[in-house]
C-alpha cells in the first residue's frame, strides 16, 4: 500500500461539495487529458435493475508506471496544473479526480495499459472510500507485458443510487461544445454503446463564408448557437490547426450581456500554427510568425463578428417579443385599456422595452419581478410624459453598466421617439372612414347594399367587434373550415377536419378567436351579419343557435376553458316583439344586447340593430377625435354604388391581418 500525502480527513473536506454526475465527468476529462479519443461508459445492474456498479474506458495513453506517485500521491496539486490553460485540455487541474468517486461509491479501480519502448505494460490501481489516502498498486508487483490497446479503465463500484438518464444528460451538459470542438479528431462519448448526440442542444449552426474578403488564407468557420448553458465553460472562439487541433482559446466579446446568448465559434486554419497569441510575445518574432496585429487576423475577425452580432440582434428580437409575452403572462406588464389608443399605448411600451433588451438585456434579466414591474411602470410613465433624460437617469442609476454600455443606452434613447403617432393617428382617421362606409351601406337606399358588401369591410375591419381578435375564416365557412382554422390556430397543423352533424355545412358570415392577456381564456366570436332589407326576429335567433348546437356538440371547439359569443346584427327587428322580449328577459344580467346565456356564461347571444354598433364605436372613439381636431367629415367623394364605396377602402390602414384560412385556400369536401 502507498499513502496520499494528506489525511483521510482533509480529503473528505475537500470533496464534501462534490456531486455524483461531476464526479463521473472528472473521469471523463481525465480520459481526454490522457489523449483518448474515445470515452465509453457502462452501466451494470443488478437483476432489480439496480445500479451496482460504472465502467469508464477510455482509448487514451494510459497510466505510466513511472508517474504513478505523482499522479496518485500528490493531493491537490496536479502536473497538470502548470498548463496556462490557453487551451481547453488538459482539463484536470487540482490533483483530486482520481479520489472524486468517494461522492457516491465505496471502491474504484484503474485498469490501465501504458506504451514503453513500443511495448505495452498493464496493471491496476484500487482504492477505497475508507482509506482516501492510500492505494493499492498493482499489489505490489511490477507491471506485466499485454498485447491489449493503451487506456484506462475506471470501474466504480458499491454505489449508491443514481440515475442513467441523469448522468446521459449531465454528460451533455458538460462536453456538448467539447464534442464538437474535437469533431474532426472523431472525439465521442458512449453510454452502453451509444454514442451520445447533442444535435438537440444546437439552435442554430453555421459555416460563415470568407471567400469575397481578400483573404491569403483559407478559413473554416462554424458558428453554433447553444440553446443552454455551456457548463463552467464561456461562450468562446477556439482556433483549431489544419488537423483540427486546438491551438488557442478566448472568450468572445458577447458574454457580459446578461441575455443567455450561449454560442460557441470555431476557426479551422494552417494560419493559427505558429501563431503568436499573446501581447507580450518576443518582439523580434513578430516578424517571422503571424499575430494578432496582422491585418488579415483583423479582416477576418471583424467579418466573424459582424455576422455574430447581426444574429444576435435577430435572435433577440425574438427573444424580446416572447420575454414581453411573458411579462404580460405573469401579470409584471402593464395593462392598457381596449381599443385603438390603449392598444397604441402598448406598442409605445413594447418598442422601447424592445430596444432596450436588444440594446442591454441585464436591464431587465437582472432584477427580480417587482423591480421589473417598477421600471415598466417608470418607462411607461416616461413615454407619456416625454421625458428621457430622466429615464436614462433612473436606468443608470438602477443598473449597474459599463462606460461603453450606458453611452449606447444613451444613444438609443435619443434615437427613440415617438415618430409612429402619425401611424396611430392614420389608422383612427381610417377607422372613422370604415365606419361612414358601413353607414352608407347600411342606411342608404341608393346604394342597393348586398350583404357581400358588409361583410366585405368586416371581414377586413373585424375591430369593430373590439380589439386583439384573429380573424379565423372568411368567405362564409362552414364548421368544418371553421374547425380547420381553429386548430391551425392553435396548433399550426393544417389538417382536414370531419365534423358528425346535420348541420355541419351551415355557413356562418365572420369567425374569429382571441385569448385574453394571460392566455387562460379563448374567446370564439362568431358574427352574422344580415343585409339591411331583412329584419330581425325569432327566425334570425333559431339560425345562430342552430350553429351553436353545432359547435357544442363538437369536443374539438369546446377544449380547454373557451368561451363562444355569437353576435347577430342587423338594420332593425320585426314586428313581432321576440328579440325585445328576449333583451328584457335578459336585462338583470347587466349586459346590454344579450339575448341567451348558457354554460355559466361562457356561451353567450347578442343582438345589435347597426345603429347601436356605431353608437358603441362614437362612445369609444369620439373623446379621442376631438382632442386631435378630426374633420367631422373625412372625405367629400360620394360613391355611385355599394361596390364603389367598399374598394374606396381598399388601402385603408386601418385593415386587419388576414383570415387564417384564406378564401383560396377553402378545406376539400
Amino acid at each position: 500500500m502507498q499513502n496520499v500525502l494528506i489525511t483521510p480527513e482533509g480529503i473528505q473536506k475537500n470533496l464534501q461539495n462534490v456531486k455524483p454526475l461531476d464526479s463521473i465527468c472528472e473521469y471523463i476529462w481525465n480520459g481526454f487529458d490522457a489523449a483518448a479519443s474515445e470515452i465509453r461508459i457502462t452501466f451494470h445492474e443488478n437483476e432489480l435493475g439496480i445500479v451496482e456498479r460504472i465502467e469508464i474506458a477510455d482509448n487514451g495513453e494510459g497510466i505510466r508506471y513511472d508517474e504513478l506517485k505523482d499522479k496518485f500521491q500528490r493531493f491537490n496539486d496536479s502536473s497538470k496544473s502548470s498548463n496556462d490553460q490557453k487551451t481547453t485540455l488538459p482539463r484536470g487541474r487540482r490533483g483530486i479526480g482520481r479520489l472524486t468517486f468517494f461522492a457516491f461509491a465505496l471502491t474504484c479501480r484503474w485498469d490501465t495499459v501504458y506504451c514503453d519502448d513500443n511495448q505495452n505494460y498493464e496493471y491496476y490501481i484500487q482504492m477505497s472510500k475508507r482509506h482516501l489516502n492510500q492505494y493499492d498498486d498493482n499489489n505490489g508487483e511490477k507491471p506485466h507485458r499485454t498485447n491489449k490497446d493503451t487506456g484506462t479503465k475506471v470501474t466504480i463500484s458499491n454505489l449508491e443510487a443514481i440515475s442513467k438518464a441523469e448522468v446521459e444528460q449531465r454528460i451533455k451538459e458538460e462536453f456538448f461544445w467539447f464534442l464538437e470542438l474535437n469533431k474532426k479528431r472523431g472525439f465521442k462519448i458512449f453510454i452502453d454503446n451509444d454514442e451520445i448526440n447533442c444535435d438537440d442542444l444546437i439552435v442554430y449552426s453555421c459555416c460563415i463564408d470568407t471567400d469575397n474578403l481578400g483573404l491569403k488564407n483559407t478559413y473554416i468557420v462554424r458558428f453554433i448557437h447553444w440553446n443552454t448553458k455551456l457548463g463552467s465553460e464561456y461562450s468562446r472562439i477556439y482556433y483549431l490547426n489544419s488537423d483540427g487541433i486546438e491551438k488557442y482559446k478566448e472568450t468572445t466579446k458577447l458574454n457580459r450581456k446578461a441575455d443567455q446568448f450561449y454560442h460557441s465559434i470555431y476557426i479551422q486554419s494552417d494560419y493559427f500554427e505558429g501563431f503568436l497569441w499573446e501581447n507580450g510575445d518576443i518582439e523580434g518574432q513578430k516578424s517571422l510568425y503571424s499575430s494578432k496585429t496582422d491585418d488579415e487576423y483583423k479582416r477576418l475577425m471583424n467579418h466573424i463578428y459582424d455576422y455574430v452580432n447581426a444574429y444576435r440582434k435577430c435572435y433577440l428580437k425574438e427573444s424580446s417579443d416572447a420575454f414581453i409575452n411573458n411579462l404580460i403572462k405573469n401579470d409584471i406588464y402593464p395593462q392598457f385599456e381596449d381599443g385603438v389608443m390603449g392598444e397604441f399605448q402598448k406598442e409605445q411600451l413594447d418598442e422601447l422595452v424592445s430596444t432596450l433588451y436588444i440594446a442591454q438585456p441585464k436591464i431587465f434579466t437582472n432584477i427580480n419581478d417587482d423591480n421589473k414591474k417598477i421600471i415598466l411602470r417608470l418607462l411607461n410613465l416616461i413615454i407619456e410624459n416625454g421625458n428621457k433624460p430622466q429615464l436614462y437617469e433612473i436606468l443608470r442609476q438602477v443598473v449597474e453598466l459599463t462606460e461603453e454600455e450606458t453611452n449606447e443606452l444613451a444613444r438609443i434613447l435619443k434615437n427613440t421617439t415617438l415618430a409612429n403617432i402619425s401611424n396611430a393617428v392614420q389608422i383612427l382617421a381610417d377607422r372613422l372612414k370604415t365606419i361612414q362606409v358601413l353607414k352608407e351601406l347600411v342606411f342608404s337606399d341608393s346604394y342597393s347594399s348586398y350583404e357581400k358588401h358588409i361583410q366585405k369591410v368586416v371581414e377586413e375591419n373585424y375591430w369593430i367587434f373590439g380589439e386583439q381578435y384573429n380573424l379565423i375564416t372568411a368567405a362564409e365557412p362552414d364548421f368544418e373550415q371553421a374547425l380547420r382554422g381553429l386548430i391551425m390556430s392553435s396548433t399550426g397543423n393544417d389538417d382536414k377536419t370531419n365534423i358528425d352533424h346535420p348541420d355541419k355545412n351551415k355557413e356562418m358570415d365572420i369567425y374569429m378567436i382571441r385569448q385574453d392577456r394571460k392566455g387562460q381564456v379563448t374567446e370564439n366570436v362568431v358574427v352574422e351579419l344580415k343585409r339591411p332589407t331583412v329584419c330581425l326576429g325569432e327566425k334570425e335567433i333559431s339560425q345562430v343557435k342552430r350553429y351553436m348546437r353545432v359547435i357544442k356538440s363538437e369536443p374539438r371547439f369546446n377544449a380547454g376553458n373557451t368561451k363562444w359569443t355569437f353576435y347577430l346584427v342587423g338594420t332593425q327587428y320585426d314586428n313581432s316583439q321576440y328579440i325585445e322580449g328576449e333583451l328584457e328577459s335578459h336585462s338583470n344580467s347587466g349586459q346590454q344586447f344579450l339575448v341567451h346565456t348558457a354554460d355559466n356564461s361562457m356561451t353567450n347571444i347578442y343582438v345589435l340593430k347597426w345603429s347601436e354598433v356605431f353608437d358603441v364605436f362614437s362612445k369609444r372613439y369620439d373623446y379621442i377625435m376631438d382632442k386631435l381636431s378630426f374633420q367631422q367629415k373625412l372625405w367629400l367623394t360620394k360613391f355611385n354604388s355599394a361596390d364603389e364605396a367598399t374598394a374606396s377602402l381598399n388601402n385603408s390602414t386601418a385593415k386587419m391581418p388576414a383570415a387564417v384560412i384564406p378564401k383560396n385556400n377553402r378545406l376539400t369536401k
